[in-house]
């Protein structure tokens, strides 16, 4: 009897190396190893390294944006709303990011219509939310800067390039309480 083995739905091609990214550490690893700017993260150099086309552009109502596979050509696609502010755009595409490493083995499209949901939503959502904030604002960065530098919501979330909301939520989630950390 043969066996054969399955492929890794989570594994991504950069060029002719392969390489498996499973959470946003590896691929914050990923990024620093490509020489790619980690503070804030530079998310669209991200993006183009994994091989993904992204595009801006102004989408219908509320909706930040959506990720799908291109049945022609095989190819990821990122539509960003361009009508959004700069650090909901950065939210959004590290949203999208984790969809495209935790996700897209089992669904190639992706829309994403309301920027922040709570825990009653579709868990992917939930995921690729949670997956966005430990990308963007990784934990060790995130207390280091806290306890260096600021406890001051709006200088968090300007140093690491998202928005207030996003800095509260991610505070939240590393236990810290209070109006500023």
């Amino acid at each position: 009897m043969a066996f054969i083995k399955k492929k890794n739905n989570e594994t991504k091609k950069n060029g002719t190396a392969e390489h498996t990214l499973n959470t946003p550490q590896e691929l914050i690893d990923f990024a620093k190893k490509h020489c790619i700017e980690l503070c804030p993260l530079d998310v669209s150099a991200l993006t183009k390294l994994l091989n993904i086309k992204m595009r801006l552009e102004p989408l219908k109502g509320d909706d930040s944006g959506c990720l799908y596979k291109d049945k022609k050509t095989n190819e990821w696609i990122m539509l960003i709303n361009s009508q959004h502010h700069q650090n909901r755009q950065r939210f959004t595409i590290a949203h999208e990011l984790g969809h495209f490493i935790k996700h897209s083995g089992q669904n190639d499209f992706f829309k994403d219509e309301v920027f922040f949901r709570n825990n009653e939503s579709n868990i992917i959502e939930v995921e690729a939310n949670k997956f966005a904030s430990e990308l963007l604002m990784p934990k060790e960065t995130f207390e280091s800067f806290v306890q260096n530098n600021s406890q001051i919501v709006s200088e968090i979330a300007q140093y690491f390039g998202v928005s207030a909301m996003a800095v509260r939520i991610r505070a939240q989630q590393l236990g810290y309480k209070g109006h500023n950390l």
